[in-house]
Order: C-alpha cells, then structure tokens, then sequence
C-alpha cells in the first residue's frame, strides 16, 4: 500500500492509515515480536487456536492481506496484487510503521513466500516459520509442485462461476480432517465470507507463482513445517524449499491436512518454541 511522503505528523497519519487498512492487531510487548500472516482464503482469524498455545507475554501482530477479512478494500489495487510482490511490500511496510526488528514471521502457505521476498527488502525480519509453504504449486520438469496448470484453471474457473460451490468443495480436501468436521466447517465459512473477485486474483497470484530463483538469496534461519500429508504441497517441494534455503530446516509433524495451526495447534507450538531456542547464528 502506498501512501504520499510527508512531513513528519502527516507520516504518523500515514501509517496510522496503513495499520487500519490491514486491520493490524499489535498486542502484547518485548523483543523480538512475532508477526503471523494468513494464507490465501484466510484472515488473522486462523491463528486464534495456536496463539493461545503459545506462551504468553511476548509483542505478536496480526494483519490480514488486503482484500482479505477486515482490511479496506478501497485501498486494494489490482496491479499492485497481481503478483506476490505487493503483499510482500506490504509486511514491509508494516514492519516499518510498527518499528519492527528482527521480527519472527510465522506465515502460512502462500505467505511463506511472501515473508521470504520481504527479507529481500528489509533487515527487520529476524526468523521465519512457514507453515505448509511452497516455492511453486505447479508441476514443472523434474519438479513436482502438486498441480498441473489445467487444474488451477478448474480452480479459478469454479470460483468464477460458483464462490460458494468452491468453498464446499475445496474445504474438506485442504482440511483432511474428516473426524472433525468443526473444522471444516470453519474453513468453509472463512472460505465463503471473503470477497469472491479478490479471493480468485489472490489465488491467481499464489498458484502461478514461482519463486525458487529466489530461495538461495534469504539468509534468514527459517523452519519449515510439513504436515504428514498436504494435498497442496507435496513433501518434495517442502524439501526442495528447506534444501535450497542456506539457513532452513525441515521439520515433519504428525497431523495430516494443509493447516496444522489449526488441526494440531499444540504440535505446531511446540515445534515453533523449539526453533526459538536455536541459536539465531
């Protein structure tokens, strides 16, 4: 999001602006804060389970991505979202307005890629945690992102023509959680309130993407979560993305389905306190 310079009272207007657009929750205090990004059909919402497993007392920050649960969508800009540069300009910016540094981002799915292309940008992420991310969602050769370009063509095609139909159909597959079907439930209804037009583009934006040119460049130390099973990310892209990060680890956990924040979200806080315990060098 970008707003016009200006002196230095117009500047806290602007970022004041910037932290209501995206419905920037900042609670808590210390060093360093803990910043948690949603991933595509989501909003901060979807972090309310492992939130409260993690231990208490510590600075967190909630957002959602424009166009995603209560930001302003006056402020979304076609072009600027078309791909995941804008977002990840966004966790930029926002690091910026907060005065952030050496933030942990704990980010899902998409939003892996969107922390990593930010600290590209900025020395103010310190940790990453991606949780079910992947550098490329589609088959390439000697790649196997988990999706051939027709089936994300299917995909927008049936978010075009039935929002709701989507939402139902896609839920209980990227859940994988068919003994609670709570879950599912809530998925579906997160699915099913976001705004249809903005939802499709960001699913444009996440499923063609490709940014494992980029990985070897992020320096920051960063744990890679996998679930046992993920219908969107398949283990070997979750491997290739821990591989080819100089400072990444993979680390496997127990619960199947592509969010294990919310199936399993002891398993998921038990391994992130781990990986804060590990020295930062």
């Amino acid at each position: 999001m970008q707003l016009p310079d200006g002196g230095p009272v117009q500047g806290l207007d602007q970022q004041k602006m910037l932290l209501e657009a995206h419905a920037v929750d900042d609670t808590g205090g210390g060093h360093p804060a803990m910043v948690f990004l949603h991933g595509f059909g989501t909003d901060q919402t979807i972090w309310r389970a492992l939130a409260s497993r993690l231990p208490t007392g510590s600075r967190r920050v909630f957002y959602d991505h424009m166009g995603s649960g209560a930001s302003n969508l006056a402020q979304y800009d076609p072009d600027r979202y078309s791909n995941l540069e804008g977002y990840a300009g966004d966790l930029v910016d926002i690091l910026e307005a907060l005065d952030l540094r050496d933030a942990t981002i704990v980010a899902h799915s998409v939003s892996g890629m969107i922390s990593l292309l930010a600290s590209l940008r900025t020395e103010r992420v310190g940790r990453i945690i991606m949780i079910g991310a992947s550098p490329r969602y589609l088959n390439d050769e000697g790649y196997e992102g988990g999706f051939e370009r027709g089936d994300v063509e299917d995909l927008l095609d049936l978010m075009a023509l039935d929002f709701q139909g989507w939402a139902r159909t896609l839920a209980p597959r990227v859940m994988d959680q068919p003994e609670n079907s709570a879950l599912t439930q809530d998925l579906v209804f997160s699915f099913s309130r976001a705004n249809p037009d903005v939802t499709r583009r960001f699913a444009q934006a996440t499923f063609l993407s490709d940014h494992r040119r980029e990985l070897g460049e992020c320096r920051v130390p960063t744990l890679v979560l996998q679930a046992s099973a993920d219908v969107v990310v398949p283990l070997s892209a979750a491997r290739l993305l821990a591989d080819r990060m100089p400072n990444a680890r993979l680390e496997m956990l127990e619960t199947r389905g592509h969010y294990p924040h919310v199936s399993a979200p002891g398993e998921v806080a038990e391994a992130i306190e781990r990986f804060l315990r590990e020295p930062a060098g």
